[in-house]
Parts: structure tokens; C-alpha cells; sequence
């Protein structure tokens, strides 16, 4: 059972985190791209979303920093762009904190090996962003299938 039960969960993350979920192999993986969207457009409100680091606290000298640097990143992206450069060339210059959507399909085999690495840490810790959307995940997962992932701690 554990081999045939495909399980699909949607998440919302930055650049960052969907490089480190995309690692896992015996997944499939539907990612939105960078490359064709142009967020210069009113369909993205004309400007990039990006995602906070859980560490950085609001208004702190970090975050101050982090905010200031993604926004000169949209800057240059915008600046590229009205320049003619494609959305492709000039996603060059995003940042990591990007928001992006990514769309994980997986058995239940491979959730567990998933949620046991992201979210318990078990051969190390987990990036602080990955590990909350892991727990959230494994959270999820318990309340819908109890009988697959309440033995995960």
C-alpha cells in the first residue's frame, strides 16, 4: 500500500525551499516558472512577492536589510525588462525569497522518508522555513490519515 497511494499536497514557499523539496527524487513535482512570467504585467500586480525567512523579525536591522535587497532586486528586474530584456533573462537577478508555488505528488513511502528528514530532522536540522511547512504538512497529513503518520514525532 504504502508503494501504490499517490498523495499530492500544494505549497507556497520561496525559491529556496522548492530547491531543497525538489531534492527528493521518488517525487513529481509541478513548479510555477520564473521563466515565463513576466511580474512587470498586472496579472502579478506588477511587482515580485517574495517570502520572509521565519528567523528575520519585522523591523529588526536584519529584515530591514532583506527587504531593502529584494527590493533593489525588483528594481533591477523591472529596469531590465523596460529595457527589453526577456522575463527569462531577467529573472536573473530575483532573489531566492521569490514566492513560488510547487505541487508535490509522492507514495506514501516517500511522504514519510520527507516529512522524517523536514520535519523531524532525523540526519540533521532542517532549514527553520522547510521544517515549518513540513510540520504543518505532517500536521495535516495526521488529522486526515492518522493510521500512516501518527508514529512520526
Amino acid at each position: 500500500m504504502l508503494e501504490h497511494y499517490g498523495i499530492t499536497a500544494k505549497f507556497v514557499t520561496d525559491r529556496g525551499i522548492s530547491h531543497e523539496i525538489v531534492r527528493h527524487r521518488l517525487a513529481s513535482f509541478a513548479q510555477e516558472s520564473t521563466r515565463y512570467c513576466n511580474y512587470i504585467k498586472d496579472k502579478f500586480g506588477n511587482e515580485i512577492s517574495v517570502i520572509k525567512p521565519q528567523e528575520l523579525v519585522k523591523g529588526s536591522f536584519e529584515y530591514i536589510v532583506w527587504k531593502k535587497q529584494c527590493e533593489q532586486a525588483e528594481k533591477a528586474y523591472f529596469k531590465l525588462i523596460d529595457n527589453g530584456v526577456s522575463p527569462e533573462t531577467a529573472r536573473s537577478v530575483l532573489p531566492t525569497s521569490l514566492k513560488t508555488t510547487i505541487v508535490m505528488t509522492a507514495n506514501v513511502r516517500e511522504w514519510r522518508h520527507f516529512l522524517n528528514l523536514r520535519a523531524i530532522g532525523t540526519t540533521g536540522k532542517p532549514h527553520p522555513d522547510m521544517q515549518a511547512l513540513a510540520i504543518n504538512l505532517l500536521n495535516q497529513f495526521k488529522s486526515k490519515i492518522p493510521i500512516l503518520f501518527d508514529d512520526i514525532k
